[in-house]
């Protein structure tokens, strides 16, 4: 039932191989070239921006440059894909190894996020980019986002760093655990209020993870 509701919203088949591509991590088909989401979320990710960058342009007609690109990063960052796949029903159908349901938080919005992408991935492929504009304009137009958002975590630490007058953080990588289609890595961020650490999947996103963390001590 969950997947052919998600399949009307995507207007595709319910049966579509592309549909059950999109919702299939790497953990569960880790071979390249294999049918896990990978490629299409390549191809979505890049199919959201044009699409995100389209819908920003015609929302704010006498927005500059930098404001545009504000509104277009606090759209298509992880958290705001997130939103739009809790409101797909997403989550019950991914495919995935057993440690699915014990991620983080933070893992789970950006596995989200990555399915979304997917998923438009493969709206392009059957349907085309109005198909994919269309999704964009109902779904992403009022998510529940603001431009103060748009800037990530590790940007916004930086700027809070300097505005006081603090030197700025350092990243540094501790390593990583886990077989290759499920890899798990640490990183530390060392600031004047000492040193944090996080995980993520990524190198990527375990340093926005820590700077996340450090943002909070430091708004307490």
């Amino acid at each position: 039932m969950l997947r052919t509701s998600l399949a009307a919203v995507l207007g595709l088949a319910a049966t579509d191989t592309l549909l059950a591509q999109a919702l299939t991590h790497r953990s569960k088909s880790p071979k390249t070239g294999g049918n896990n989401n990978e490629r299409l979320e390549f191809l979505g990710d890049r199919v959201l921006n044009l699409a995100v960058a389209d819908l920003v342009y015609q929302t704010y007609p006498t927005a500059d440059e930098g404001t545009l690109s504000l509104h277009h990063t606090a759209l298509v960052r992880a958290e705001a894909c997130a939103q739009v796949a809790a409101a797909w029903g997403v989550w019950p159908l991914l495919q995935i190894a057993p440690q699915k349901n014990k991620m983080s938080a933070s893992a789970q919005t950006r596995l989200l996020a990555d399915a979304v992408e997917a998923l438009l991935g493969a709206v392009y492929l059957r349907q085309g980019m109005e198909a994919v504009q269309a999704l964009v304009a109902t779904h992403w137009a009022h998510l529940n986002v603001t431009l103060a958002e748009a800037k990530d975590a590790k940007t916004a630490l930086q700027e809070l760093l300097q505005a006081q007058g603090h030197p700025l953080p350092t990243y540094t990588s501790l390593g990583q655990t886990g077989p290759d289609h499920a890899t798990t890595f640490t990183v530390e961020v060392a600031c004047f209020l000492g040193s944090f650490q996080a995980t993520g999947p990524s190198k990527a996103a375990a340093s926005m993870v820590a700077a996340q963390q450090l943002l909070e001590k430091l708004n307490a």
